[in-house]
């Protein structure tokens, strides 16, 4: 008698900076497995595969048998290189060009929503102090400024396409950001349906896909520069907006810090 099917996953792997890599599921989106190697970020990513399952499951979505054997076959590897102004620029997948059905802006909106909602359940109930607090060797430096991200970063992957409204209509709280991208968000992706534009800027690549951070991988290709301002020159690393509202929730709840 054979046992169930086995589930494969096609990985790209990147080396976002130094010491950081990323394995993606190009089938699932915002799903990624990270760490310190090459070798590390596929070893881990059946291991990140089983943990978003466990995370969608939780949100009410179906996913596949928990006895269904899981395997991440690499497809693509890409490695990172520095363009003018010491702009890192990191991975545009040739799986990046492939445009977005409506399945999958459905699908991300609906993640982005799940994302939102455990974000904003915790921060609500976070003490002043604590929010302004600083986190020791975090670009961002509070969870403040790391919510300021969430709230703007994709209002920048439209801007690089063109499509966002102007920078100085951007409301000043975090409220009022959070709220207006979002909406804009929401009302854009299924504009780009089948969209097969790529757009490049400082030797990165955008494609009509908002850089699959909304929604296919939910990241960025390019990783530099002034976080939670999202138009200006930007020359730090910064997380994928997804991980941003993922790691708040896992920091408060669980008291982890990033690695």
């Amino acid at each position: 008698m054979n046992g169930p099917e086995r589930m494969i996953y096609h990985l790209g792997v990147e080396d976002i900076e130094p010491g950081k890599w990323l394995a993606w599921a190009f089938e699932l989106l915002g799903c990624y497995a990270k760490a310190a190697s090459e070798e590390e970020a596929f070893a881990g990513a059946q291991a990140a595969i089983e943990e978003y399952f466990f995370w969608v499951a939780r949100h009410g979505r179906p996913t596949p048998r928990a006895d269904q054997p899981i395997e991440g076959k690499v497809v693509e590897t890409y490695r990172s290189f520095v363009s003018e102004g010491d702009y890192i620029v990191n991975a545009f997948f040739e799986d990046d060009r492939r445009p977005l059905s409506g399945a999958e802006v459905g699908e991300g909106i609906w993640l982005l929503g799940c994302t939102r909602r455990d974000l904003m359940e915790l921060i609500r109930d976070i003490p002043p102090e604590r929010f302004t607090e600083p986190i020791r060797d975090d670009v961002f430096g509070s969870i403040e400024k790391i919510v300021e991200h969430v709230a703007t970063a994709e209002w920048w992957y439209f801007d690089r396409l063109g499509m966002a409204f102007p920078r100085d209509q951007m409301p000043e709280g975090l409220a009022g950001k959070l709220e207006k991208v979002r909406a804009q968000t929401v009302a854009l992706l299924p504009a780009l349906v089948d969209d097969s534009r790529v757009v490049e800027r400082r030797g990165e690549k955008c494609a009509g896909v908002g850089h699959r951070d909304a929604p296919r991988r939910v990241r960025q290709s390019s990783r530099a520069g002034a976080p939670g301002l999202p138009g200006g020159e930007r020359g730090l690393c910064w997380m994928p907006a997804q991980d941003c509202e993922k790691w708040i929730v896992r920091m408060v709840r669980y008291g982890e810090e990033k690695d």
